[in-house]
């Protein structure tokens, strides 16, 4: 998301006094909230970023460590929606599409990895991408990749 902060996010940062000039409108409208935060009841929004935000931020390339929660869940926001979107246009998906989902993690210390393999029925505007069968199974571009061929 290269978007830069609205007309009426700096008309507002300007009355307040509070510097967007670099941000994107996401992030904008995370610094406008953490200054009037407390004006309007949301004490934690101000608070540091968690080791949790600083770490996973720390994997997407970002520095997070100087910024409060609320800046720092809108830079790791954006920065995931980019790379989806990057990845939902690289793929080509469309309905119908055979796809291969990749699932990893640690249980009692072991590590384990398996794929699952769907059918795509429909991408939101978000690019969430939902599978066809029962329930509501989705994931994210970047968690998926496009099957080309059937292998027998």
């Amino acid at each position: 998301m290269d978007s830069k902060p609205t007309k009426l996010q700096r008309h507002i940062a300007e009355a307040l006094s509070v510097d967007i000039s670099a941000d994107s409108e996401a992030v904008a409208s995370a610094r406008i909230r953490q200054y009037v935060a407390p004006a309007i009841g949301e004490k934690a929004y101000d608070e540091p970023a968690t080791e949790k935000q600083i770490d996973f931020a720390g994997k997407l390339g970002l520095d997070v460590k100087e910024d409060t929660k609320g800046i720092a869940s809108a830079k790791i926001s954006e920065e995931l929606h980019t790379r989806n979107l990057a990845a939902l246009q690289q793929l080509n998906l469309k309905p119908g599409d055979r796809v291969r989902q990749k699932h990893s993690g640690e249980i009692n210390g072991e590590d384990y990895e398996f794929y699952t393999e769907h059918i795509v029925s429909s991408i939101t505007e978000y690019g969430r991408v939902f599978f066809k069968g029962i329930g509501c199974k989705s994931a994210w571009p970047t968690q998926i990749e496009k099957i080309t061929k059937q292998h027998n």
